[in-house]
């Protein structure tokens, strides 16, 4: 299986350019974030397990497939994860929601793990990580590690932005983790923002910023 999936479709990359612009409103950028999560969705979702069933049409008994039970638990990384959460639990009707709540010390880039709410059969279920940045990685492998110490089967990451450094960590640490990503930005400036980046994606959703 491949590591990461950058997803290169138009309707993505157009979404893309719109989120980076600094006059995208805080109403559109949050109606993007949930456009490039649906666009986003049928690859992240590819491998989660089926159950064969039988349906009547109006017609005649229909073979076909439902997604497996417990369904996929959709873990947002707080508070950036949670647009994207939410909008893939509208998809996923199976899905519960799991919360980690991290926060970057802007000198040192440390992490403060201050929230972890997980279902309680979280070791039954697939998850699916979601959020918008991966910078340096550090937010993603403290919420990593809680997964895969839970028991979590198969864990797959969904990010809008990914730069080089963070992916290295991802894939040398957790090779297991399939990553889906809608661009690979460049680098990472010496702040831990992505270049060209977008911003800060939790101030621009939830307007705690000047957009």
């Amino acid at each position: 299986m491949k590591l990461i999936t950058e997803v290169n479709n138009p309707l993505v990359t157009d979404r893309v350019t719109r989120l980076r612009d600094v006059r995208t409103s805080g109403r559109e950028f949050r109606q993007f974030i949930k456009e490039i999560t649906v666009l986003l969705a049928t690859e992240a979702t590819k491998n989660l397990p089926v159950t064969e069933v039988e349906v009547e049409t109006p017609l005649q008994v229909a073979s076909g497939q439902l997604i497996a039970r417990p369904g996929p638990c959709i873990v947002s990384i707080m508070r950036a994860g949670n647009i994207m959460a939410e909008t893939l639990r509208d998809l996923i009707s199976e899905a519960s929601i799991g919360f980690i709540g991290l926060a970057r010390q802007a000198v040192t880039l440390e992490i403060d793990d201050y929230y972890t709410n997980l279902p309680s059969d979280i070791a039954d279920r697939n998850c699916i990580v979601v959020d918008p940045m991966l910078a340096s990685g550090n937010s993603l492998c403290v919420a990593l590690r809680k997964l895969v110490d839970a028991g979590v089967p198969q864990i797959t990451v969904v990010n809008i932005l990914a730069c080089p450094e963070g992916i290295q960590r991802i894939t040398s640490e957790y090779p297991d983790v399939h990553m889906v990503v809608a661009k690979i930005d460049e680098a990472l400036n010496d702040k831990g923002y992505i270049l060209p980046g977008l911003g800060d994606a939790g101030d621009r959703v939830y307007g705690t910023d000047d957009h």
